[in-house]
């Protein structure tokens, strides 16, 4: 403004004297060469070795870009090129041009443990730096917030977590973060960001790769995770091939000691209405490395539902286990069955089980979970004794013990009914009908030619047998006790 006021100046008294005397400036001499020499002036010069640009009159332009060889200049106040240093949204490095796609940095003023030491600037192909955008640079990119800075580590925009690392381009992919969340026992977690750069939140079952993986918060998932309300399913829905389990007492085999409080109480929800229980069937499981379970786990039940610090067999099928609505079921797996609790846990050794159409029956697990089938010698621990049981071999009932005679045996519920090898011989007892037995499960019967001393009166086809205690059975040739 100044080198205007004097421009005006100079045209104001042109003006009046011109006005008193038209030609007087003619008249002076050199008048007419000196304004010549100072158009000539106009334009780039060097003084004291300093870049500066002249008017037409001669004077120094001040605050302006003015172009040299197809390169921007700014000339500052003093009418000097400006050299490595900021003008407005620009920049021009040591020589005083302005650059184009190019990083600087700047020393942050406020710079503190939390912040970055250095504040960084792209100036992108108009020279400005970018403010409040994304750009593309070198393939990657970059976020520079409204005071052109570039951003680093995690980034909150709109609506949206993107993490920036530590040299500002966004980052992809699966990404390895201290833990910020007080409720987990973890110093680092993993997160993952999509083809966007967006890190994925909440989300259950998100295919990464060919795998599943759950989010919550952000942080991946692992181990027992209990599934948001709407995805958890309601008990038994778990496909299976088998019967549903009950406790029925009163027989040989010792029942699952599943119940209401194995899987879960009632609670009230505050307001008079009752909560659903919690069952096994509202988690899914993942491995540790966030995997989706598939298949056999050896793990720890899930929290709240089994016994703390103990280790189960499990069978995961997408991520959820097999499990009985209540009591045991039997599931197919890989042409084998397999029997479950409410808990999801796989059973071992002899177990009860209801049937659909209600009767009680026994079922026999080996180590390995395998219903076993045929004969089968099974020790007990409250009687430490073997015994023989007999499980059906096929058929809709296959795996059932089987209850009736069979192969001059009494089986009840599948266990082989045997006498005690000190009586020698026993009465057993099926479905009202009362067998004579020895130690090894047999049943002793007449001959069509024999007679009963101690019942002549019967006549052909009885038979009397002696036990440890001189008492005396006499049975038929069916091997039936008579009275």
């Amino acid at each position: 403004m100044k080198k205007q006021v004097q421009f005006l100046a100079v045209l104001s008294t042109a003006a009046v004297m011109t006005a008193v005397a038209p030609g007087v400036f003619q008249a002076i001499p050199g008048f007419a060469q000196q304004n010549a020499y100072a158009a000539s002036k106009a334009g780039w010069t060097e003084e004291d070795g300093d870049l500066r640009y002249l008017d037409s009159d001669g004077y120094p332009i001040t605050d302006a870009w003015k172009k040299k060889d197809n390169d921007w200049y700014y000339l500052n106040d003093e009418g000097v090129i400006a050299r490595s240093q900021m003008v407005d949204e620009y920049f021009v490095d040591e020589n005083g041009k302005r650059i184009y796609n190019q990083w600087i940095s700047e020393e942050n003023d406020d710079w503190d443990e939390d912040g970055a030491e250095n504040n960084w600037y792209y100036f992108g192909n108009d020279g400005k730096f970018a403010v409040s955008e994304w750009q593309t640079i070198d393939g990657k990119n970059y976020y520079f917030n409204e005071d052109g800075h570039m951003q680093s580590g995690k980034l909150e925009l709109d609506g949206f977590t993107y993490y920036l690392g530590d040299d500002g381009a966004m980052k992809t992919g699966w990404i390895q973060l201290e833990n910020e969340d007080d409720t987990l026992d973890a110093d680092t977690v993993w997160h993952y960001f999509d083809g966007k750069g967006r890190m994925v939140i909440n989300e259950v079952d998100r295919k990464i790769n060919g795998n599943y993986y759950t989010f919550e918060n952000g942080i991946m998932q692992t181990g027992w995770y209990l599934l948001p309300s709407s995805e958890a399913e309601e008990p038994g829905s778990t496909e299976n091939t088998g019967e549903s389990a009950a406790n029925a007492e009163g027989t040989e085999a010792a029942g699952n000691e599943a119940g209401a409080e194995d899987s879960g109480s009632s609670e009230s929800n505050g307001e008079g209405s009752v909560a659903p229980a919690l069952t096994v069937g509202s988690y899914q499981y993942y491995e540790e490395d966030g995997k989706r379970a598939d298949g056999w786990y050896q793990i720890e039940g899930a929290p709240g539902i089994s016994e703390e610090g103990e280790i189960f067999t499990f069978y995961f099928k997408k991520g959820r286990p097999y499990y009985a609505s209540t009591g045991i079921q039997t599931f197919n797996i890989n042409s084998r069955r397999y029997g479950f609790n409410t808990r999801g846990e796989m059973e071992t050794g002899l177990q009860l089980v209801t049937t659909e159409d209600g009767r009680t029956v026994n079922y026999y697990f080996g180590e390995d979970g395998v219903m076993k089938t045929g004969k089968q010698t099974i020790y007990d621990e409250d009687l430490d004794e073997n015994q023989t049981w007999f499980f059906l071999t096929d058929g809709g009932n296959k795996g059932q013990g089987f209850h009736g005679v069979r192969d001059n045996n009494v089986y009840r519920q599948g266990l082989r009914l045997d006498a005690d090898r000190d009586l020698r011989y026993a009465p057993v007892e099926l479905d009202g009908v009362r067998y004579l037995v020895n130690a090894s499960g047999s049943i002793q019967k007449a001959s069509s030619s024999s007679k009963s001393d101690e019942r002549a009166d019967l006549g052909k086809g009885f038979k009397d047998y002696k036990d440890t205690n001189d008492k005396i059975w006499t049975v038929d040739t069916n091997g039936v006790i008579q009275q």
